[in-house]
């Protein structure tokens, strides 16, 4: 499975942010580009334990969708309510400027590998504790998810 610390993975991430419009038109869920933008950001931070969640999951459950999700089981497009640390208008990072925020997205993209270590394990809001590897390859599915969901 790819990862967000795979050079060629994160070299082909940046670029397709670079090609983010901000009248970029979603083909599914209730984002708008610049909305994106700021969520994927927070969800890089939640990955380095920059940002806290507070756990929500149950363990049995939490640990098969975690397995399940990281061995490349498909997320169904726009059926997933995300948590509010990374919801829009409830705790989430408000969109200020888009390309700012294009920069900040690609800047958290790039320190992942220099940030992350210094944690540890990270807690995931369903999927509870996550180790490197763990968030490396759910950042990549993530990251894939929303890019996608905008042709990017």
């Amino acid at each position: 499975m790819k990862s967000i610390i795979d050079e060629p993975v994160k070299k082909s991430f940046i670029e397709r942010v670079n090609r983010i419009s901000n009248s970029d038109k979603p083909q599914w869920g209730k984002m708008n580009a610049h909305e994106m933008v700021v969520h994927c950001s927070d969800q890089l931070k939640m990955s380095m334990g920059i940002i806290e969640s507070e756990y929500i999951g149950k363990p049995v459950i939490g640990s098969l969708l975690k397995w399940l999700v990281l061995a490349g089981m498909p997320i169904p497009k726009g059926k997933v309510e995300t948590v509010k640390e990374l919801k829009q208008g409830v705790g989430g990072t408000k969109p200020v400027e888009f390309e700012k925020d294009k920069t900040t997205l690609i800047e958290l993209i790039n320190s992942f590998n220099k940030i992350y270590p210094l944690n540890g394990m990270v807690k995931h809001p369903a999927f509870g504790n996550m180790n490197y590897n763990q968030w490396a390859k759910l950042d990549y599915i993530h990251l894939n998810y929303h890019l996608t969901q905008f042709n990017r």
